[in-house]
């Protein structure tokens, strides 16, 4: 439950943060309408080309890229599996069968597969925690909690406007940390399959 609650502590705001980031670029990009209506030129210049009526400084500059790339490398799994901010989810994904992306985008859509981020969050890191795969010495070589490390490692260089950019490696570290707890969890499987075969 603690890690649970630390990592929701981190999701939330960040969402919240990407979200009013969505609201606040609503208008100045034709991408975030409510239903998806395809876009509508100002006017057509000559030879086919299309201009449209937007201040290029009042354009989604992707200011939520670093939030939304720390929620997915903290919480890779239940991103996953909800297709979160994706711009082509897989059909089995959440986000794929409410057919919501990052072309087709809503915000009442957003904010569904944000709760139900934040239920699979909680599920997660309940699972991850209650059954860890190891017992190393020191306790932040447990994958999990190494992940939860490297994600407020990140958190911190993310608010801090000058860090920014070097919360890429922490990420990295939790992605990294992920596939190695999977490959752990795969072999665990595989072992315990072969000694129950074997007796």
């Amino acid at each position: 439950m603690l890690l649970a609650g630390v990592h929701l502590a981190v999701a939330i705001p960040l969402m919240v943060w990407i979200e009013a980031d969505d609201v606040a670029h609503f208008k100045y990009l034709p991408r975030y309408t409510k239903s998806a209506e395809p876009i509508h030129a100002d006017s057509v210049q000559e030879g086919g080309s299309v201009a449209f009526d937007i201040d290029s400084c009042k354009m989604h500059t992707g200011a939520e890229f670093r939030p939304a790339a720390l929620v997915r490398s903290a919480n890779l799994p239940a991103t996953i599996f909800v297709g979160w901010r994706s711009i082509c989810p897989a059909n089995w994904s959440l986000a794929g069968m409410l057919h919501i992306s990052m072309w087709r985008p809503s915000i009442e859509g957003e904010r569904q597969l944000n709760l139900a981020l934040c239920l699979l969050i909680l599920v997660q890191w309940f699972l991850v925690g209650s059954f860890p795969l190891r017992q190393p010495r020191r306790w932040w070589w447990e994958p999990g909690a190494f992940i939860t490390l490297c994600t407020l490692v990140a958190l911190v260089l993310v608010l801090i406007h000058v860090t920014r950019d070097f919360s890429t490696f922490p990420m990295l570290f939790a992605v990294l940390a992920w596939l190695y707890w999977f490959a752990l969890l795969v072999w665990k499987i595989l072992r315990g399959g072969w000694r129950l075969a074997t007796q």
